[in-house]
């Protein structure tokens, strides 16, 4: 009676035929999970390499410009400063969102990374106005030892290394051993501000990767961007009354119309760099960001022998470029690592099957 009742059995009614699925409609779905997923990681990998990118080119353009701004204006203190009130001003003006979670996450921020951020950029700024181009590219080669050596302690990151990370960095130091011998623009005072630039930019680096990717503040990217140029305009005015450079702001006056435009290309790349800096660091690590940021310098080197007629003997060239291929081969052996699999996981479902099979095996 049930089945007369239903509606494929009521009097006066045809029973309606049920047709099976085409072979395709079943698995059509499991079809449409992989390219989602192959377009997944399409995408991740695509936003990957444009961060790298973009931080790179910013990076080189950001040196070589203020080597050409120093050229006319030889007040460092007050480019730098210039520059951050800049970028701050445009972010405060311009129509993007800046999302700050909590007071808590603010001043966690606000109190470590900005002051490294100004000693990063200030040292910068001093180690252009008494050393090459070429000198500062080959010396930062070697930041990627030192961070590698406190990156795990800092970020809390596993950093796994093998012969052929080691090999490329021994490749890095030969190069740049090479390069320092046979640089006439290399002097004490530039040595001493690369170095301390070199210390500062790898604790600021580490720092901001253990606050963006390992232990993340509740605070969008704008939003960094303006608390490390807000921040550090603080020892930044120090700075600059304690290096003598405020009776000299009336040069700034007699600036020509070409050291102008100059002077406003580094403060928009001063915007591009900053937030393509904080983008970056939330896909790479701080040793493996080192290095990238490093591999744009052929251009910088190449710039710099051929307009500023930096050191250009052949022991010179080769230095650089074998400091500069170590750099790609350190690369090419971190990403080597990264795609390894990693044993733990495999032991955990080893571990898995095991506990697996010791359930079936028990009574009921």
């Amino acid at each position: 009676p049930e089945a007369l009742a239903s509606e494929n059995f009521a009097p006066g009614r045809v029973p309606v035929q049920r047709t099976p699925l085409p072979p395709w409609r079943s698995v059509a779905p499991s079809v449409l999970a992989l390219v989602a997923s192959t377009m997944a990681r399409a995408t991740a990998a695509a936003a990957l390499v444009l961060s790298c990118v973009f931080f790179m080119a910013c990076s080189a353009g950001m040196m070589i410009i203020n080597k050409m701004v120093l050229r006319a204006v030889h007040l460092p203190i007050t480019v730098v400063m210039i520059q951050m009130a800049f970028t701050a001003g445009i972010l405060c003006v311009a129509p993007c969102g800046l999302h700050f979670g909590s007071l808590q996450h603010v001043i966690r921020w606000s109190v470590t990374v900005p002051w490294l951020f100004t000693a990063m950029l200030t040292s910068s700024m001093l180690a252009l106005r008494h050393s090459s181009m070429g000198a500062i590219v080959v010396l930062r080669n070697v930041a990627p030892l030192v961070s590698m050596a406190i990156e795990g302690v800092i970020t809390g990151e596993r950093i796994e290394v093998d012969g052929a990370t080691i090999l490329s960095l021994l490749l890095i130091l030969g190069g740049v051993g090479l390069y320092v011998s046979n640089d006439v623009a290399f002097s004490p005072t530039g040595v001493a501000w690369m170095a301390f630039n070199m210390t500062a930019g790898v604790l600021e680096r580490l720092l901001q990767r253990r606050m963006i990717a390992v232990e993340p503040v509740d605070i969008n990217k704008t939003g960094l961007m303006l608390l490390n140029n807000v921040v550090s305009l603080l020892p930044m005015s120090v700075l600059v009354y304690c290096t003598g450079e405020v009776p000299q702001w009336r040069l700034l006056a007699r600036l020509s119309t070409a050291d102008g435009m100059l002077l406003l290309a580094s403060c928009v790349n001063a915007v591009a760099i900053s937030w393509a800096g904080i983008n970056a660091q939330a896909y790479v690590t701080a040793t493996t960001f080192m290095v990238l940021a490093n591999l744009n310098k052929f251009v910088v080197v190449a710039f710099g022998i051929a307009v500023l007629h930096e050191a250009s003997s052949w022991q010179a060239v080769v230095g650089c470029g074998t400091s500069l291929l170590g750099g790609a081969a350190y690369a090419r052996a971190r990403s080597n690592l990264a795609s390894r699999p990693t044993p733990v996981k495999c032991s955990e479902a080893e571990a898995d099957d095991e506990d697996d099979e010791k359930a079936s095996l028990q009574p009921a």
